[in-house]
């Protein structure tokens, strides 16, 4: 579960949400990619593989936010976000910043467990990879930045041979 932030973050936020050189400098991390329906955020990355956004510098400590909390804030408002106990990715791309309409989410500490405990282990699922979160998001990241025309095969580098699954039985019968 996130913490709500300091007040002194929470007035930085405020002041990026409204800054156009913020907002501009975090709409310039965002790609797309063809056959995608996720937005990625291409910037660095918080140890969970999510994106990581620095806003400012205040009394000589960096003020970062996860960058798709920045993404939700801008779409719903600071109180919205402040509301929100958990950011849930319906997608499970850490990276994705899709908040509308479906991809992000707001969710609860236990319905954000439920999902992932559901999900986790589907064959060929983001939550499946054996790189882990961060793993995952370094080369997709790197990959989107490099033009992004691989990134199906680096997406799916990180299954084992059982990361596609087979049909139990064939359609014709």
């Amino acid at each position: 579960m996130s913490r709500r932030p300091s007040e002194v973050s929470q007035a930085v936020l405020a002041r990026a949400l409204t800054d156009p050189g913020t907002v501009g400098r975090y709409r310039q991390m965002i790609e797309t990619v063809p056959g995608w329906t996720c937005h990625w955020f291409t910037g660095a990355l918080s140890g969970r593989g999510h994106g990581r956004f620095w806003l400012a510098s205040v009394d000589g400590r960096d003020v970062t936010i996860i960058a798709h909390r920045f993404g939700f804030a801008l779409e719903h408002g600071l109180e919205e976000l402040l509301a929100a106990p958990v950011l849930g990715h319906r997608c499970d791309n850490p990276l994705c910043q899709l908040v509308a309409p479906r991809h992000v989410v707001r969710s609860s500490p236990g319905e954000n467990r439920r999902e992932w405990a559901a999900r986790r282990r589907l064959a060929g699922g983001a939550l499946a990879d054996r790189r882990g979160p961060r793993g995952r998001a370094r080369e997709v990241r790197d990959s989107i930045r490099a033009g992004g025309d691989a990134l199906d095969l680096v997406a799916a580098s990180g299954f084992g041979q059982d990361g596609v699954q087979l049909a139990l039985w064939d359609e014709e019968e």
